[in-house]
């Protein structure tokens, strides 16, 4: 199948119905969680918990937005003279914000770390807004930094810009899993929402794209 074919979509959403009614009807993959709980309690120490740790930043949307997006977002407002560069990261986080508050509403859900894995009552483990962010926000870093630095256009095409938000969107749920701050099904469930959000928003081409028919340019970027 193409990327951009139906057959994709359609297997997310087989795959975002399928763990849900898993983990509704305490299914295989929900008492699988527990299988990859006792591992991390058992196996992921040391060194590896620290790697681990690192790539769970990927997902961080405080930690992204602080230290990567915010500094990206004002050099590309320098360089273009368009508030562009600051406005679409705001909207792309706030949208997703808005977003995973919503879905995680459905389904409360205990975080893994409590030892207890209880529906309905409180919490909002259920899905993983971090793997969330691994997909979308990196997208977002990585646009930015080919405006902040034109010359990594001609290396980091496109294509090869959605490509390592794909990666990094999965890197991030593997983590979050090995690190024990997701259950696996949490993760599942991202995994497949991800990658549909992210088709999405590069379609939706927000950096380039002009609002209205003769948008004036400068640098290459039109401008608000």
């Amino acid at each position: 199948m193409r990327w951009r074919s139906w057959g994709w979509y359609v297997l997310a959403a087989i795959v975002m119905a399928g763990v849900t009614a898993d983990v509704l009807a305490d299914g295989p993959l929900r008492h699988l969680d527990w299988t990859v709980h006792r591992f991390y309690d058992a196996d992921v120490r040391g060194g590896w918990m620290s790697v681990v740790g690192v790539f769970t930043q990927l997902g961080q949307r405080g930690v992204i937005v602080e230290y990567v997006l915010v500094p990206l977002a004002v050099l590309g407002v320098l360089r273009t003279r368009s508030p562009r560069p600051a406005l679409v990261p705001f909207a792309v986080v706030v949208l997703l914000s808005l977003l995973q508050i919503g879905v995680k509403s459905v389904i409360p859900r205990t975080y893994p770390y409590g030892n207890t894995d209880v529906l309905w009552t409180h919490g909002d483990a259920y899905p993983s807004g971090h793997t969330l962010n691994g997909f979308l926000l990196i997208w977002v870093a990585v646009e930015l930094l080919v405006i902040v630095v034109p010359a990594l256009g001609r290396r980091l095409t496109a294509r090869a810009r959605r490509d390592a938000a794909l990666v990094t969107g999965f890197l991030t749920g593997a983590s979050l899993t090995l690190a024990d701050e997701h259950w696996l099904t949490d993760v599942l469930f991202s995994l497949a929402l991800g990658p549909v959000l992210l088709t999405g928003l590069v379609a939706a081409d927000p950096f380039t794209r002009r609002l209205w028919p003769g948008e004036p340019v400068r640098a290459g970027y039109p401008r608000i």
